[in-house]
């Protein structure tokens, strides 16, 4: 009996290294990009009631995944829904809409692509990762992955450093314009669809932290509400809720 807890400590450690050692050499290989970034309207793609072309080849690339397409599902939609918020706040925040949409819209591509990898490597190995593991690693390529993955796929180098430097808002509020929309779409989006995650008045401080009133975006928070329907698979669930907290 007293060997049941190291036992399972070690499967987790074994799991964690089989995974590490593959990841950084299958992460080199970078998916060819299924759009045109150049030519790409995202205030188009987002403003159909139907199921975007362009979006939907994007979504099967970086959703198809072993055992992981429902995780990676919940982040595609976080990122969907984060670009329709971008593409409407950027005005207020005097940013630019389509940088900030687009930036919006691959704001977690590194992770998406560090959890494909991942769940690649699992199928082949025959183990699981645990979800403090898997944020390990998320953490540690992410956003190099990112980096090499827009420069290769040709995104607009405004958008591109964006969807690089959102995170960094809370350390530095007074970041630039676009960044700053997508870490409050971001936060209205988990607002939208992870309602557990989102603290009480967290959106309410970053705006005040950003020098926003609350009244100039309360139109906007409304209306992607109501388009809630438009983008599919996206509902508020303990689901969505568990996995943003595992991300």
């Amino acid at each position: 009996m007293s060997n049941r807890p190291n036992s399972a400590v070690s499967h987790v450690l074994d799991a964690h290294r089989a995974i590490s050692v593959a990841l950084h050499e299958r992460l080199q290989q970078l998916p060819l990009s299924p759009l045109d970034w150049s030519s790409f309207d995202p205030c188009a793609a987002l403003r159909s009631g139907a199921i975007d072309r362009s979006l939907d080849t994007l979504s099967r690339l970086l959703c198809t995944a072993p055992a992981r397409s429902a995780e990676l599902r919940n982040l595609w939609n976080e990122c969907v829904v984060t670009a329709a918020f971008a593409q409407r706040v950027a005005p207020q925040l005097g940013a630019d809409p389509r940088s900030s949409a687009i930036a919006g819209l691959l704001h977690r591509l590194g992770d998406m692509l560090t959890i494909r990898a991942i769940a690649e490597i699992e199928h082949t190995e025959g183990v699981r990762l645990d979800s403090s593991s898997k944020s390990a690693l998320c953490t540690e390529h992410g956003v190099e992955v990112l980096d090499r993955v827009v420069r290769a796929w040709g995104v607009p180098a405004r958008a591109a450093a964006t969807a690089a430097e959102w995170r960094r808002l809370g350390e530095f509020p007074g970041a630039a314009a676009d960044a700053a929309t997508v870490y409050l779409a971001r936060l209205f989006a988990l607002e939208l669809i992870a309602p557990q995650f989102c603290a009480p008045g967290v959106i309410e401080h970053a705006m005040e932290e950003m020098g926003v009133e609350p009244d100039r975006l309360s139109a906007v928070r409304s209306d992607i509400a109501r388009r809630k329907r438009l983008f599919p698979g996206v509902n508020a669930t303990k689901e969505n809720a568990a996995l943003r907290r595992r991300s």
